[in-house]
This record gives C-alpha cells, sequence and structure tokens, in this order.
C-alpha cells in the first residue's frame, strides 16, 4: 500500500483506470463466450432433436414399404406365375398378379408405378415409357450386383424420370422375388414411388427448424430437403466441414443406406448475439469517454495545482531571484516530494550556475576565434588557384602554336574546370554543372583512349534548375577510377536525370563496370549515414570514399533529410549512384 500511496497520482489514476476498463472488458467477453456457447449446445441438442423425428417418419414409412414389398414379393401367385411355362396358366396368374398390383396401385398413396420382372421373361406391367423401363432395367442391374440384399428391400436412390418433356424426381426401390425351395431368383419386383410416400414435407415438420436438412441417399445425392434447389444434386458434406463457417449434424439411415444431414451457418445461428456483440461496444464507447472525462475532472482539481506550483518555480529559476530564498519542505505523494526536492536543489545550485554561465560563455567565445584562426591558416597553405589558372592558359597557348591539339583541348578543359571551381558562387545551374562534368569526361575519355561510351540524358527543362556547384565530378571519377578503369571490355557510363512524382530532381551515375561486393556497399553505406565531418577524415588519412561522403554532406547539410546520395551496387554489375536533390529556381540559395 505505501508503495502505490508514493507513485505519481497520474500514474495511479491511469492503472485504476485501465484496471477498471479491463475487468469490464473481461466480464463482457466471459458472457459473450458463455452465451455463445449455450446458444450452440441447445442448438445442438434441438438439431438432434428433429433429426430423429425425421429419421423416425422416415423409418415408420419404411416399414410400410417394406411390408408391401416383402408381401408382394411372396404372394403365392406371383410365385407360380413367375415359374410357369404354361401358356394357360401363365394367363390366368398374369391376371390374378396383375389385379393385385393395380389394387395396391390404388391403395397405397404414392405409388406412381410397379412393375415385376421374371427371370423367365414372365413380366407384369413392363412399362411403355423408355425412360421408366430403362430406370427399371438398371435397377435391377444395381440388385444383381448386391447379393447381400437378396433377402432385403434394395433402396436405389433417386431417379429423374421425363414425363412429357418435364423432369420429376422419384425414389427407386426393388426387391428380390426369391424361391423358398430351392433357393433361387425368379424375378424382381420395382416400385417408383412420389417422394412424398418416404420423406416428410420439411416446411411443415421445421416450423422452428434452423439451416437446411438434406436426406442423402445410397450415393449421396439429396432426395428430400427443405432447400429445393438442392433436390437431386450431390452434396459435398466433405468440403462444407472443412468450411469453419459452418456446422454440420448428421444420422444414418441403414435401410437406405444414406443419411440425414443438418447444415446452418455460425452467422445465423449467432445472429442474435451479433446485437449484444455491437449493444457491448457501444458500452466501451460511452463507457470509456466518461471515465476519461472523470479522470479529467479528478486530474484538474488535484494535478493542476500542483503542475502550476511547478510551472512557477520554474519561471522563477529562469528570473534567478532565489539568491535569499529558505528552503522548502513537503511530505506527500511523489509529485509532492519531487517538487520539493527540485526547488532546493534549484536553491543550491543558483548562484554557483550564474557565475557558470558566465565563465561558460566566455571559453565559447574563445574556442570560435580559434575555430576561425584555424580556418585561415588552412587558407594561407593551399596553392594560389589564379596562379595555376594563368599558367594554364599559357600552355593551352604553347600547344595551339605546337600545333598539339590534342594537348591544347585537355588543357582548356582543365582550365575551365579550374575556373569554374574559383568562381565565388556556391550555387550554380544544372546546366553549367553539367557543362563542367562534361569537361571532365572529356579529359578521362582521351586519357583512357575510348575504353568506354559516354551516354548523356537530361530534359531541358531541367538544367534550369539551381544545385550546389561541383558534385558530380567526385562521383564521376569514382564511377571511372574504380569501376571502368581495370574493366577489360570497353565500358559504358549513363548520366541522367528526371523530375520525380514529388517535384523533386534525381540525378543518377551509373557504370557497368566492375561494382562492388556486398562488404564494401554496407561500409560506404555505413558512411554516408554516419555524416563523419569532411576535416575529421582528411586528418585521419582516411580518403577512399572521400569525395563521395563529402558531395554527400554538403547535399544534407544544405537541404537537410531525405536528400543526399543513394548507392545500388553488385559485384561485376556495375554501380549507379543517385543523388536526390530540392527543385530550386533561379532565386535559391545554398
Amino acid at each position: 500500500m505505501d508503495y502505490l500511496k508514493r507513485r505519481p497520482i497520474k500514474l495511479q489514476f491511469l492503472m485504476i483506470f485501465i484496471v477498471f476498463v479491463a475487468v469490464v472488458a473481461v466480464v463482457m467477453l466471459l458472457t459473450y463466450s458463455q452465451s455463445k456457447k449455450m446458444i450452440y449446445e441447445r442448438n445442438e441438442e434441438y438439431s438432434i432433436e428433429l433429426l430423429d423425428k425425421i429419421t423416425q417418419y422416415i423409418q415408420s414409412q419404411i416399414e410400410n414399404i417394406d411390408g408391401l414389398l416383402i408381401n408382394t414379393s411372396y404372394n403365392m401367385d406371383v410365385h407360380q406365375y413367375l415359374k410357369t411355362t404354361d401358356l394357360i396358366d401363365k394367363i390366368e396368374l398374369f391376371k390374378k398378379v396383375d389385379s393385385q398390383i393395380t389394387t395396391i396401385s390404388q391403395l397405397e398413396n404414392g405409388i406412381v408405378d410397379m412393375t415385376i420382372i421374371g427371370e423367365n421373361g414372365n413380366n407384369v406391367n413392363f412399362m411403355s415409357d423408355k425412360n421408366k423401363r430403362k430406370t427399371v432395367m438398371d435397377t435391377i442391374a444395381e440388385m444383381k450386383n448386391s447379393p447381400d440384399l437378396r433377402l432385403k428391400p434394395y433402396y436405389a436412390g433417386l431417379k429423374e424420370l421425363i414425363d412429357n418433356g418435364v423432369g420429376h424426381q422419384y425414389f427407386i426401390i426393388g426387391s428380390r422375388i426369391n424361391n423358398i425351395y430351392p433357393l433361387e431368383t425368379l424375378g424382381y419386383f420395382i416400385v417408383i414411388l412420389d417422394l412424398n410416400a418416404l420423406f416428410p414435407k420439411f416446411n411443415t415438420m421445421l416450423e422452428n427448424g434452423f439451416g437446411n436438412f438434406y436426406v442423402l441417399d445410397r450415393s449421396g445425392t439429396v432426395s428430400s430437403s427443405n432447400d429445393m434447389g438442392m433436390i437431386g444434386k450431390k452434396l459435398d458434406t466433405a468440403a462444407i466441414k472443412d468450411n469453419k463457417k459452418y456446422i454440420i449434424q448428421s444420422t444414418e439411415l441403414p435401410d437406405l443406406q444414406g443419411r440425414i444431414v443438418n447444415i446452418y451457418s455460425k452467422q445465423n445461428l449467432f445472429r442474435g448475439l451479433e446485437k449484444i456483440k455491437v449493444m457491448y461496444w457501444w458500452i466501451m464507447i460511452i463507457f470509456i469517454p466518461f471515465m476519461c472525462l472523470l479522470l479529467w475532472v479528478i486530474s484538474r482539481n488535484v494535478l493542476e495545482p500542483i503542475k502550476s506550483f511547478m510551472r512557477f518555480i520554474q519561471i522563477q529559476k529562469v528570473k534567478n531571484i532565489y539568491h535569499s530564498q529558505k528552503r522548502i519542505e513537503l511530505i506527500g505523494y511523489n509529485e509532492i516530494m519531487v517538487m520539493a526536492e527540485r526547488f532546493n536543489s534549484m536553491l543550491d545550485e543558483i548562484d554557483h550556475l550564474t557565475n557558470e554561465v558566465i565563465s561558460s560563455e566566455t571559453r565559447i567565445m574563445k574556442l570560435g576565434l580559434l575555430k576561425k584562426e584555424a580556418e585561415l591558416a588552412f587558407l594561407k597553405l593551399q596553392v594560389n588557384p589564379h596562379f595555376l589558372y594563368n599558367m594554364l592558359e599559357s600552355l593551352r597557348g604553347m600547344a595551339n602554336e605546337a600545333g598539339a591539339t590534342d594537348i591544347r583541348d585537355m588543357i582548356a578543359a582543365l582550365g575551365k574546370m579550374l575556373r569554374y571551381s574559383i568562381k565565388g558562387q556556391d550555387v550554380v545551374k544544372l546546366g553549367e554543372e553539367l557543362d563542367i562534368a562534361k569537361s571532365y569526361l572529356k579529359l578521362q575519355h582521351f586519357r583512357f583512349d575510348d575504353r568506354f561510351e559516354i551516354h548523356i540524358e537530361f530534359p531541358e527543362e531541367l538544367l534550369r534548375n539551381k544545385i550546389i556547384k561541383m558534385i558530380l565530378q567526385p562521383i564521376l571519377e569514382n564511377a571511372i577510377t574504380h569501376g571502368l578503369e581495370n574493366r577489360m571490355v570497353k565500358g559504358n557510363l549513363w548520366l541522367g536525370g528526371q523530375m520525380t512524382v514529388e517535384g523533386d530532381i534525381v540525378i543518377w551515375i551509373k557504370d557497368d563496370g566492375l561494382g562492388m561486393t556486398s562488404e564494401k556497399l554496407s561500409s560506404i553505406q555505413a558512411e554516408l549515414a554516419a555524416g563523419e565531418h569532411f576535416l575529421e577524415r582528411i586528418n585521419n588519412h582516411d580518403n577512399e570514399h572521400l569525395g563521395i561522403v563529402n558531395v554527400h554532406n554538403r547535399i544534407r547539410t544544405a537541404y537537410g533529410a531525405p536528400y543526399g546520395l543513394r548507392i545500388f551496387s553488385e559485384e561485376d554489375n556495375g554501380t549507379e549512384v543517385e543523388l536526390l536533390l530540392p527543385q530550386r529556381g533561379d532565386e535559391a540559395n545554398a
């Protein structure tokens, strides 16, 4: 308790708020989960009850149909008719059997048609309709391939029969007519049933049901369902089971060699809970701002006075009026103790700091003067560039008189570069910088005797933009020296630029030379990221990547991030350097 008491008041309020919100959220989550579980269990129980009712109904219908099939299959007149070969007896027995079948068709609801097919060719009501006849013969063929059903009716399943150009769904059932002694098959009794004779009316039975119910025959075809569009189609329960959005309940129908399946979506099952979830969200949306308002009121009444006192201390400390103030002692929460400690520390240090400020400013001024002196000394050590330029002009004249045109052109290009480098301005047009870059490339091209091709591509409107002077030559020098100089075959050097979508300028210098290893590339990128000072690198004699780092630092110093250099390279696949610069007009300054 003492530990919490000495914590910051704002932290304590925040902890209480977080704990309270977490408790409410956990209670809501548990309530929602429990409700979801309860709905699922109750719906599962109700689904099982409905499946049992449907199973009982179908089973009762199967028992009635089984009785009809068995009575007919063991009828003595039917047996005699299928065994007789005498024509007169056959006629008399046919009349009896046909009369019995006709009577059964009239008395039993749902029977569409019946037929008896004898192994010896004695048939009764052998249907004239080709579709029905084919269905009957297909069913008999299936029964012959199922010897285990010699004494049981065979529920062939759902079949579609065409009547006057219209398809109708019927359920086909067959039974063997077996002689008792010796045991042999005399024929087959085939019944075509209307679906309502075997299956319930789902719309009535499932008035309060949930989801869709499907009765599948032995082949997996939907024979009956409250989803009328699925009757006669295959139901892929495996694919539905893999879909986590649905729940499947099923029960077997052994006599039909099929099963009943109940499928319902979780979204529909928990539809009512979605309203509860929305209500919970609204509670949180209203509750959290209310708690924040309450915290704000408490903060304003408790913390603001303390903060005001602390601000007052800081203001008075800046004014430096505490030379003769007494010390303060406060006991209480952490904020109060901190205020007392800081206030007393300020009083202890204020006189000392006043004197230190004066001496520190004096030292800073001295350091500034030393820096200026060092810079002047550095400049005095430099060779006078005007003297060099005048000497180059003299050499150019001598080469011209001697007819050494190549040497004359090289000296002219070199003089042009020297004059450009000593110009007072630090910002030039991109066109001027490109002109000097071409002079440099001309010198290198002469030096290496056409060992590489130069490709330059700049939009005309881009050349009017202002950039920092002498940022292209160091990159070009690096590309030729490290990329193309040691290449065994003729290489290429590309220099170009364009405007980015954001309105900046990107200039690229690319070669197809030796490239760099990933380690060397990482080293250079690390140096660019470190932003090491130019003079410090000279003092450390680390000049390998000095030109690149210098250009990057100059751009970054002038324009800030994200402008500067980006380097891309692969060993044996060349190097590309991109310079990203802001767009600047004629009025720009570096």
